[in-house]
Formats: C-alpha cells, structure tokens, sequence
C-alpha cells in the first residue's frame, strides 16, 4: 500500500498515557548528572566515559539481557547520548533459553507489522527494566520511579519492584547501571490485559478491532495509530510533500471515549469483563436489537459496534468515586449520569441508568467475579452476567413534543391561490405556570397546542428516534388537558378530543393503527398506544430524517361533535416508548411499597427504569394524573 504520509526513515508509536513516551529518541540529554538522590553513582565495570551498552556488553553476567536488547534494535538508545537508568537482571534469573523466546516473540510481532514501542517485548521487558534520566540509591531511598513503557515501580535502597538490587549506582556516560536479581515483573493496565487473557479473546477481538496482530474478519477500525507531523522530525521535500527521518504515531482506540482511559496509568478504575462465552450468549441475544435496514452505510459496522457496546457501555468504573464504601451501596459507572438535577436534563426523569445499586451483593453487577490486579486498577472477570440490560442500553425513550426536532410535520394541503402547499394546523408551545396545578405532573413541565386552521380534522407527526428491534415495547401517547395551560381555561376550551394514532417505519409495507382513543376532560390522560410492540429494524444512532420512524398523531372528531361534545384541538405531552411492562397505570397503591408520602393513595403512574424489582430501598418516579 502506499504510504499516504511519505514517511521515511525511521518510525515509532506510542501509546497515550499519563507520561509521555514521544520524548524517547526526540530529545538529546545532555551527560550532566542530576542525581536525585543522596546515593553516590561510581563507575564500575569499564571508565565513566564508556555507554551503558559498553557496560552491558562487558559483563558476561549480562548476556542474555544484552542479547535481547541487540536483537531489538536497544543497544542503539543504550549507546546513545539518552540519559537513562538500567536495572539489568542477571544471568542466574534471565537464561539463555528465555532470552531466546523473548527474542523469536519479539520477531513474530515485528514481521506481523507491529511498530517498535507496541511490541510487547520492547514494552513488557526492554522497557520495563529502562527508565528516562538517571536515578541513584541510598541507604534511605523511598520513591516511585516510572519506567520507559509509563509503569510507576517502587524504588528502594535495595530493590526496585519485586527485584532484589544485586549493584548499584555504576555510573556511565550516558546513564547509571544497576544489576538485579530478578526480571522485573510486568504488571499490565487493564487494556493491556485483556490481550493477555485467553478467557477473554472476544472481548479483545472488539477493544483491539484494527490491530495488526488480530486476524480474522474484517472489524471496523477501532484501534489505530495516528502520525503526529509536529512530533515528527522532518527531511527533505521529495515532489512537495515532506519527507520524514523521525516519524511519530500515536496509538488511538475511538472506544475509550465510550468505555474510559483503560490505557491511562495514572487512572484507578473496575473493568468487568465477561469470559467468552458469556459474551457469545450477550452477543447471540443483544444483535437482534440492532437489525438496520439493508442499504444503510456502514451497516454492518453498525450492527457490530453497537451489539458490543450494548453489553460494554457501563462495565467501568472510575476509583474516584468509587470507593470500597461507596461499593456497598451502588457502582456508578462511567457512562452514569452522576448528578441527580442532569438525570433529569438527559432523560426527563432521574433514571438511574448505568448505575447499579448493592454491586457486592449476591447477583450483583461486580458479584461472583474473578479479580486480576492491574497497574491502573482491576479487571472483573464475570462468568455470569449480572447486569439487566434495562439498566443500560433498553431505555425509555421520550419523544417531548415541545422540542421542535422530534417534530415532522402537520396536515397541508395545496392553496391554489399561493399556488404551494400551506399548514392546515398551528403548533404552540406551553410551559406549565409555576403556580399551575399541573406544575410538576407533565413532562419537562411542556407540551404543545395543535389547534385546526381550517373546519377539517387535522395530524401531526413526530419522530421516533433510536429505537432497538425486536425488543418489545409499550408505547404511550401522553396528552394534556387546556387547564395546563390556563387555570381558567373555559368548557368550550376543556372538551376532549377524539384522535388516533399511525406508525410508519421506513421499509415496512404495512403501518400500524391504534384503536381510536377519547381523552379525558381536565386531566393527563396516558394513552397506551401500542403494547408489547416492536420494530423490524432499529434506528439508534441514525441521524438521517428519512430513517427514522414516524408516528402520526390525527384528531377523529365527526363535524356534528365538533365543538360540542369534541374539539378537534391536539394537547400534547409526548411520547413514550417504554420496555414492556415498565411502566405501570395503578389505582390505589399499596401501603407496603417505599411511594413518597405526597403520592400515597392516589392514582398515578410508578416508572421502573430498571425493569426487575427488587427488595432495597427502590426510589419510584411517581407522575400523577
């Protein structure tokens, strides 16, 4: 393929973390030593003017090391003017036959395309025995130090990590060295250990989908690398475009914006990862909710990417605040809306999406899990999920008719004197006073007037946007009386209405009809539109007006009804489209269920946003009628 960059020379990749490894073979440091600690570094094994790969190489204690480092191309950065800091392990901890695997693996992954500072070899060995800069001990050393791949390790007067500090202090020319007795254990990030994990190869197929050591189908390229011209060291200009001796790409993942800095080691977070087959049965069940139509760009991507995030959006949660005591109570995690005025922003309601309350308890989100520490955290190994899928991505949808971007249309009808169509209905906007009696029963306390410009019945329709397939739900048709509006509204202003409801989805033949309804006078009225309905194909994510479903709101009123017994004037709160059986209609409500003491004994509406009930202290968002 051709290089879309012109890149030539030599190349290298970072991962974004918390430190910055772009520094590593872009800055010259200079051979002044500013030793940071009290300890004293002397010159062993060879002159203080000789390089540390001078050194390495000298000590027949340091072969096998020292062959893993040539055969990655390090002796180079070791016998340069890079200020660095060396922790060798020895011989008689690192042999020959270890140093031979590392070597081959280091190999394979090269001439499979990984590019040099993402070879695991290079980040979970060379790197992690290297630090920037120069680093001495003394009898009172106490410190963290971070290592070249971003790894912070405990440094003492004797030990560095879980390796025993054999000789210290050697200074050389361009850094000091130090012998160990151990190799320095590795302690993977949580995004690093997924790769790692056999248990959770599926799992590492979607957080790694565009990695060159991933084979298989064909994945959507979540996992790339970016070339960072400013980073980069440029050459000469070749038919006008700029050559490069340096060049610099750092690693991205588009789905860290959803699922949190897995990467970040100065993060503390809680990964819950499900084993493989657990997400093959999530897989096998969430796909069918996002069936979109044949000819949609993408489609497949679509289906791909939102199935697995489907199960994934709500499996991190940041330490920050999510302490072990706050862990009793609930999880929050990092797709949860965390304060409680902006639930009400997003959704309409404070629905506790992607929060999940007694995590530690039996059946709990975070129960009955394997844990793995990581340096910026744990991963959760979950071989049995816990997480109710109405706790994440099967959410109420509110379709508020206030809002003019879920509005489509209303009747027209051609005026042959304009020659153009013209609206046979006027659509007003409503707050609800404050000192209003319905102040607090509508949703977001708005709604819409939809009144007839001509003696004819009249539609509106609106758009039903991010719907799921094959997920039943019930959908509501929320109106409102004209004292909502005006608490001295008169008769004549109070009449119901008659009206029926159409939905149409592109790509379906046949739309469906409601029966006719009757409102109520002087009171909000919850139409149950559709019950147990789905929908053949799913919109979510789609921002394409001619994708998405429509419903159509269309007044019934006979004339001789008309403003006698009906009005043919439309009062609208919205629309909602809730999973099956959510959303409950009740007469009386009993005595034994937590109902704040304003709402107990009337007839109302309970929401359960997260569908199962369960016996804590259940928070109910009461609306009443």
């Amino acid at each position: 393929m051709k290089n879309p960059f012109n890149i030539s020379g030599r190349t290298k990749v970072t991962m974004v973390t918390g430190y910055c490894l772009l520094v590593i073979g872009l800055t010259a440091c200079t051979d002044k030593w500013d030793d940071h600690y009290e300890g004293q570094a002397t010159a062993q094994y060879g002159m203080s003017d000789n390089t540390l790969w001078q050194a390495i190489k000298a000590n027949p204690q340091l072969s096998n090391f020292a062959s893993v480092a040539e055969a990655c191309g390090f002796d180079r950065t070791l016998n340069s003017a890079q200020v660095l800091t060396v922790f060798a392990p020895t011989n008689d901890c690192f042999s020959k036959d270890q140093a031979q695997e590392l070597i081959a693996r280091y190999q394979t992954e090269k001439a499979n395309g990984t590019l040099e500072n993402d070879n695991t070899v290079m980040k979970e060995f060379i790197q992690n025995h290297v630090a920037l800069f120069n680093f001495s001990v003394s009898g009172h050393t106490n410190d963290s130090i971070r290592m070249m791949n971003g790894k912070k390790l405990p440094l003492l007067s004797n030990k560095l990590g879980n390796a025993s500090l054999l000789s210290k202090n050697a200074l050389y020319s361009n850094g000091i060295l130090f012998t160990v007795d151990n190799t320095v254990e590795f302690l993977p990030n949580v995004f690093e250990y997924i790769r790692k994990d056999a248990d959770l190869d599926s799992l590492r197929a979607f957080l790694y989908s565009g990695d060159p050591l991933i084979s298989g189908r064909s994945y959507p390229q979540f996992y790339y690398k970016e070339f960072m011209p400013s980073l980069s060291v440029a050459g000469s200009i070749k038919d006008g475009k700029t050559q490069y001796l340096d060049s610099v790409f750092i690693q991205r993942n588009r789905l860290f914006e959803t699922l949190g800095n897995l990467h970040v080691e100065d993060s503390a977070y809680i990964f819950l990862a499900p084993t493989n087959e657990e997400w093959s049965k999530l897989v096998e069940e969430y796909e069918p909710y996002f069936n979109y139509r044949e000819g949609i760009d993408k489609r497949d991507s679509l289906v791909y990417r939102n199935t697995r995030l489907a199960i994934m959006k709500g499996t991190t949660f940041s330490r920050t605040f999510n302490t072990d005591e706050a862990l009793r109570d609930s999880a929050m995690s990092v797709n949860c809306v965390r304060e409680y005025a902006m639930r009400s922003l997003t959704w309409g309601q404070p629905f506790e999406y992607y929060q999940y309350y007694k995590p530690m308890n039996q059946n709990g989100a975070l129960a009955d899990t394997e844990v793995i520490r990581c340096s910026n955290g744990e991963v959760r190994k979950a071989s049995h999920w816990n997480i109710d899928k109405r706790m994440t991505f099967d959410q109420y949808i509110v379709v508020e008719a206030e809002y003019s971007s879920n509005r489509k249309d209303v009747r027209r009808a051609y005026d042959a004197q304009l020659k153009d169509s013209v609206n046979l209905a006027t659509v007003t906007e409503y707050v609800v006073p404050t000192d209003n009696a319905f102040r607090g029963r509508v949703w977001d306390n708005g709604f819409i007037e939809v009144e007839p410009t001509v003696s004819d019945n009249i539609y509106i329709n609106f758009y039903l946007t991010n719907v799921l397939s094959n997920i039943p739900y019930d959908i509501y048709l929320v109106t409102v009386p004209a004292l909502a509006s005006d608490s001295n509204a008169t008769i004549a202003q109070r009449l119901p209405t008659k009206l029926r409801c159409t939905i149409s989805s592109p790509g379906v033949k046949k739309d469906y009809k409601s029966v006719e309804f009757s409102t109520t006078p002087n009171a909000i009225d919850y139409l149950l539109v559709a019950e147990n309905y789905t929908f053949d194909y799913c919109t979510y994510g789609l921002t394409s007006a001619n994708m998405q479903t429509v419903m159509e709101v269309e007044s019934r009123v006979m004339n001789a009804e008309n403003d006698v017994s009906f009005s043919r004037t439309l009062r609208i709160d919205c629309i909602l489209l809730v999973p099956h059986g959510s959303l409950q209609l009740v007469d009386a409500l009993p005595a034994s269920e937590p109902i704040a003491p304003s709402a107990q004994g009337k007839p109302g509406v309970l929401l359960y946003p997260h569908g199962q009930y369960t016996d804590r202290d259940y928070k109910y968002w009461y609306m009443l009628r």
